[in-house]
């Protein structure tokens, strides 16, 4: 069984994938997916979130755990995750940067008949040499936010 991912990169330009993938495909494989298939070296550490149909970030599913509750990515597939169409997981790569993407399940089926792990079967825009800043500032004097104009929402 192989999964069809639309998988979009958090910045103002369109930045995206549509990535077929198999379903027995780890967690942390997805993740070294996405980041090299977004120009990265999968160095950074990365985590999941869950999510809800508005993108809100919910629980984490972290690289590695750090107290006994920790979901983590592990040898997980990716199945137990993405089981039915418009399921959803934010992807966060890079602390520091805090690169994001929106990860959504478009269709589950058998698209591609060779032996690769995953194909990308399309892809849009090319990534900033910077991430995206969400830094704002707040007024001491008052209760309304001053934002840079020159800051990428």
């Amino acid at each position: 069984m192989q999964l069809k991912f639309r998988i979009i990169l958090n910045v103002k330009d369109d930045v995206l994938r549509d990535i077929v993938i198999d379903s027995d495909t780890s967690l942390i494989e997805f993740s070294k997916i996405i980041s090299t298939e977004f120009g990265f070296d999968s160095s950074e550490i990365s985590t999941f979130h869950n999510t809800d149909d508005n993108w809100e970030q919910l629980d984490e599913i972290k690289i590695f755990k750090i107290d006994d509750k920790d979901e983590i990515m592990d040898n997980i597939p990716i199945s137990n995750f993405f089981i039915s169409k418009n399921d959803k997981l934010i992807f966060i790569y890079d602390f520091l940067n805090y690169w994001t993407f929106f990860v959504e399940l478009y269709e589950v089926g058998n698209f591609v008949n060779d032996n690769s792990k995953y194909i990308v079967i399309n892809s849009i825009g090319e990534v900033p040499k910077e991430a995206p800043s969400n830094i704002f500032n707040l007024s001491d004097n008052t209760n309304e936010t001053d934002f840079d104009d020159n800051q990428i929402d």
